[in-house]
C-alpha cells in the first residue's frame, strides 16, 4: 500500500458499510476519504465502486480514471471502469478498460467474459465465443462464461455445443438460475443428439415421449386435459425442486421475428407505436377456465397454418390489461388474420367447445391505453388511425442508439410437450387458485407451487371481477 492511502482500518470500516448495503453513509464517508487523501488510488477506487452500487455510473467512471491516473498498473480499477462504462453502454470505452486490465494482467478471467457480453450485444457471436473460450482457459470452473458462450453457440446455430456448455456450466454451479432457464428454453426447440448427463434434458426426454392427440376434429375431454398435467407434473416435482423459471407464456414460434421487444421499447421510451405495429394483427381466443387453456394449448402446438404463423397461451399479468387466459395468434394482415379466424373457430368448437371467443385485433393491448383510436375501424372495414410519418426520424433515433435491439432471433419450436410447457401450465394452475377458477380444483392440488404467481391473480380479481 502507498503512504497517500488511508488506514487499512477506515477503508475496513467503509467496506463494511457497503457489505451491509448502507451505500449513503458509505458514500459520504468515500467522499471524506477522497477529500483527505487526494492521492490514493485505493480511495478512489472504493469510491467508484460506492458510486457504482448506486448506479451513479458517471461519476463512478471518473474516480475509476482519477485511480489509475495515480497507479497506471491498477488493473482492478481498469477493471471497475470498465464495468461502469459497459453499464452506460459504452462499450468501446469499455472494451478498451478491460484490454488495459488484461495487458496488465493477462490471466484475467472477468474482462474476456464481460467483453465476449459486449460481443455477443452488438452481433459479433464468433468474437464472443472467442473471448468466452479465453475467459474459460484461464479459469475452468467459470460457471458464468460458460451459460454466455452457449448463449453465443445458439446465434450461430451450434445448438449441441450450446447444450454442452450449459450442461457444464449447471454441473459447476447447480443452484446457476439463468444456466437452467436458458437450457429449458434450448430444449423448446432442439433435442441433443448425443446422451447428456444433465437432469433436465434427461427429464425433457421422457416429457418428450408423451402423445398428443392431434385429431382436429375429436373433442378434448376434462380427463385429457388433468391427466397431461398430473402425468407430466409428477416428472418435475420428483426431479427438480426449487426451480427459478421467469416464463409464463408458451409459444409455438416460426422463424419470422416480429422484433416485439424493440417496438414495444421505442413505444415506452418516446410514446410512439412503431411503423411495423400497423401492419401486425393477432387472432385473439379467450378460454374461459385453465382446463380450456390447457385445451387450447393442445389446438395451438398442432395447428397446421400455412405460414406457421407464431402463436402463444398465456395467464393474464398486465395491471392494465383486462381479461385472465388468452390465446394469440399472430398475422401480418387484416386479410390473413379473418382467415385464420374463421378457421380457428371452427377447430376450437369441435375440440373444445362453442362458448370460447374468438376476436381479431390490432397489434399491441397497451397501444390503444395511450392511442385509443389505434383499435377503431370505419365502416369500410379500414382502420381509422394512421402511421405518423413524424414518428419515422424518433424511430431511426431509437435505432441509431440501440443497435443491438434491431434484429431478434426466434427459432422454430418443437411440437409437442416439453420441460418449458409443464413448468408453465403449473403457473397456470396456481393462477387459477388465485382467481378462484372452480375448474382448478379438478386437479386435487391444493400446494402452491409460484406465490408469485398467485398472489398477482389474487390482486386481479378485484380489478377485473366482472371478466370472471
Amino acid at each position: 500500500m502507498l503512504s497517500e492511502d488511508p488506514p487499512l482500518e477506515l477503508i475496513q470500516s467503509i467496506i463494511n458499510l457497503h457489505n451491509d448495503r448502507k451505500f449513503q453513509l458509505a458514500l459520504s464517508s468515500t467522499q471524506k476519504l477522497v477529500e483527505q487523501f487526494p492521492k490514493s488510488a485505493i480511495t478512489f477506487n472504493l469510491a467508484g465502486a460506492i458510486n457504482a452500487e448506486l448506479s451513479q455510473f458517471d461519476q463512478a467512471i471518473k474516480y475509476y480514471k482519477k485511480a489509475v491516473g495515480i497507479r497506471p498498473s491498477y488493473y482492478e480499477a481498469f477493471y471497475n471502469m470498465g464495468v461502469a462504462q459497459q453499464s452506460k453502454n459504452y462499450f468501446k470505452e469499455a472494451i478498451e478498460s478491460y484490454s488495459k486490465a488484461l495487458v496488465i494482467k493477462p490471466n484475467y478471467a472477468d474482462p474476456f467474459n464481460n467483453i465476449g457480453f459486449i460481443q455477443h450485444s452488438q452481433g459479433n457471436f464468433k468474437d464472443a465465443i472467442e473471448s468466452y473460450s479465453k475467459a474459460i482457459e484461464i479459469k475452468p470452473d467459470f460457471a458464468a462464461a460458460f451459460n454466455n458462450i452457449a448463449n453465443s453457440l445458439i446465434e450461430i446455430g451450434d445448438f449441441e455445443s450450446a447444450a454442452d456448455n450449459l450442461s457444464e456450466a449447471i454441473r459447476i454451479k447447480p443452484d446457476y438460475a439463468d444456466a437452467k432457464s436458458n437450457i429449458i428454453k434450448l430444449l423448446t426447440f432442439y433435442t441433443p443428439k448425443k446422451e447428456i448427463s444433465n437432469a433436465f434434458i434427461q427429464i425433457n426426454n421422457e416429457i418428450r415421449k408423451i402423445k398428443i392427440n392431434n385429431n382436429i376434429s375429436e373433442a378434448i375431454s376434462n380427463n385429457t386435459a388433468i391427466n397431461l398435467f398430473v402425468t407430466t407434473k409428477k416428472l418435475i416435482t420428483k426431479n427438480l425442486k426449487k426451480l427459478t423459471y421467469q416464463e409464463t407464456q408458451i409459444y409455438r414460434n416460426n422463424t419470422t421475428s416480429l422484433n416485439c421487444r424493440r417496438h414495444m421499447s421505442v413505444f415506452k421510451e418516446s410514446d410512439i407505436i412503431p411503423k411495423f405495429c400497423f401492419s401486425c394483427f393477432k387472432v385473439q381466443v379467450e378460454p374461459n377456465s385453465v382446463i380450456d387453456l390447457i385445451k387450447l394449448f393442445v389446438v395451438f402446438d398442432q395447428l397446421d397454418l400455412d405460414e406457421n404463423n407464431t402463436r402463444k397461451c398465456y395467464v393474464e399479468l398486465r395491471p392494465n390489461i383486462s381479461g385472465f387466459y388468452k390465446g394469440l395468434i399472430y398475422c401480418n394482415s387484416i386479410e390473413q388474420a379473418n382467415n385464420i379466424a374463421k378457421y380457428v373457430d371452427l377447430i376450437i368448437k369441435n375440440r373444445i367447445g362453442s362458448d370460447l371467443l374468438v376476436t381479431v385485433k390490432r397489434g399491441c393491448s397497451e397501444y390503444p391505453l395511450s392511442f385509443p383510436e389505434y383499435q377503431k375501424t370505419n365502416k369500410n372495414g379500414s382502420h381509422v388511425m394512421k402511421y405518423n410519418h413524424d414518428w419515422q426520424a424518433i424511430e431511426q433515433n431509437y435505432d441509431k442508439k440501440n443497435p443491438h435491439n434491431l434484429n431478434e432471433s426466434r427459432r422454430l419450436s418443437l411440437r409437442g410437450l416439453n420441460i418449458s410447457d409443464v413448468i408453465i401450465i403449473q403457473k397456470w394452475v396456481d393462477y387459477a387458485k388465485g382467481i378462484q377458477d372452480p375448474s382448478a380444483y379438478l386437479f386435487n392440488q391444493d400446494e402452491v407451487h409460484h406465490p408469485e404467481i398467485y398472489k398477482k391473480a389474487k390482486e386481479r380479481v378485484d380489478i377485473f371481477i366482472e371478466s370472471i
